[in-house]
């Protein structure tokens, strides 16, 4: 085998593994998007570590504080409304770690706040449990 055979053969296992990491992120983000919609906070949060740095109005670090400050915005399924994730950019960050762009939306209705989104910035760290967010920059 040809050392130019070796290295295609290397990029394209790269590229199947950046290929399979990338859908198992965004398989981890419409479980949360599913999560959320059901009305399950805590286990929409469960796919951030104890170490999560979550930015948004303020810093809150840990999965402890991050699902206290969720509760205390989001206190009732009006409130929480249906969320929604788009125009999600997975780039790989090396073997274990990813990043993710995208913009999320609540529909709700007037009364429960009316309709709110923006853009987040995730990083994702692979666990034994999985692909978990340990840095969440959200606006």
């Amino acid at each position: 085998m040809t050392t130019q055979s070796v290295l295609f053969l290397s990029f394209l296992a790269a590229s199947v593994a950046f290929a399979d990491d990338a859908a198992d992120i965004r398989k981890v983000l419409a479980t949360q998007q599913d999560l959320w919609n059901s009305g399950d906070v805590k286990g929409f949060t469960a796919y951030y570590t104890e170490d999560t740095n979550f930015v948004s109005t303020q810093v809150m670090r840990g999965q402890q504080q991050v699902l206290e400050r969720y509760l205390r915005r989001y206190p009732n399924r009006d409130a929480m409304g249906k969320l929604g994730f788009d125009e999600l950019e997975v780039t790989k960050l090396g073997k274990d770690f990813a990043s993710v762009i995208g913009r999320w939306k609540l529909d709700r209705s007037e009364a429960a706040g009316g309709n709110v989104g923006g853009y987040f910035t995730l990083l994702f760290k692979r666990t034994k449990q999985g692909w978990k967010i340990i840095l969440d920059h959200t606006s």
